[in-house]
């Protein structure tokens, strides 16, 4: 006889791993996540990092010379993935603009947590240094509200408009941060090979962004200059903006960087 399993209810299969983590529609665990890795630890990382953007004791940044690019993009990305998460779907076709920033968000997080591997894995020694995996997890939690912010943005926009203002969006997060990195770079390099004159005024633009800017490049041009050139005045221009800039004494950072 064939029984009829009508009364039964029909069990779907559970979605695996990845796949969970990038549906459409988020739990409260993934939203705690994304508090956590997309907006509260990213900003710790900014605080206490010790070596990748900004130097400390232990010497020149890491990666100091797009330090302007990495504060820039991530400043923008904190608060836009914070009113993602308290607003989500209200803020209607701007999702879409979210969706092209988070994405490249998500690649430059991603690309620079690959970098840091080797770092963050001799890091572990010492508990800060475990937050040098941060960028791995954040790098995710872009991506996948990437998407979520591009599938929100669908009910406003039309197919056309919703695709190419999420380009536009990427092209932009990408490129502005690149251009103010490359003229404050740029600016740098004229006060090492200007003199006095230039040194002091070069400094009057950047002044006005200082924590954008990798001071160790003018740390390491003085390291590797003559004693006797160390006398000059533009030498002393440039130990006057560092210490007026960083607070710190270029002598004491030159011993650093010796050591």
């Amino acid at each position: 006889m064939i029984k009829l399993k009508l009364n039964e209810e029909k069990v779907e299969p559970r979605k695996g791993f990845w796949r969970r983590q990038f549906q459409t529609e988020s739990t409260e665990s993934q939203k705690t996540f994304d508090w956590l890795f997309g907006v509260i630890l990213p900003v710790v990382c900014f605080v206490f990092d010790p070596i990748v953007f900004k130097g400390d004791a232990w010497g020149a940044a890491y990666l100091g010379t797009y330090k302007p690019f990495a504060y820039i993009l991530s400043f923008v990305s904190v608060m836009a993935m914070s009113a993602w998460l308290i607003w989500g779907e209200k803020l209607k076709w701007l999702n879409a603009f979210l969706a092209g920033l988070f994405i490249v968000g998500g690649i430059v997080s991603l690309s620079l947590g690959i970098i840091l591997l080797p770092i963050s894995l001799l890091g572990l020694f010492i508990l800060i240094g475990a937050l040098g995996f941060t960028p791995m997890f954040s790098a995710v939690v872009y991506l996948r509200n990437s998407l979520r912010a591009y599938q929100a943005a669908k009910p406003s926009l039309e197919k056309s408009v919703l695709t190419r203002s999420f380009a536009l969006s990427a092209i932009f997060s990408a490129v502005v941060p690149s251009v103010i990195n490359a003229e404050i770079n740029r600016a740098l390099d004229k006060i090492i090979k200007g003199d006095a004159r230039t040194v002091r005024a070069e400094i009057q633009s950047l002044k006005y962004i200082a924590p954008l800017i990798n001071f160790d490049v003018l740390a390491l041009h003085y390291h590797r200059s003559a004693l006797e050139e160390r006398e000059t005045e533009k030498m002393k221009a440039i130990a006057a903006i560092y210490k007026e800039m960083t607070g710190e004494n270029l002598e004491r950072k030159v011993r650093v960087l010796m050591d």
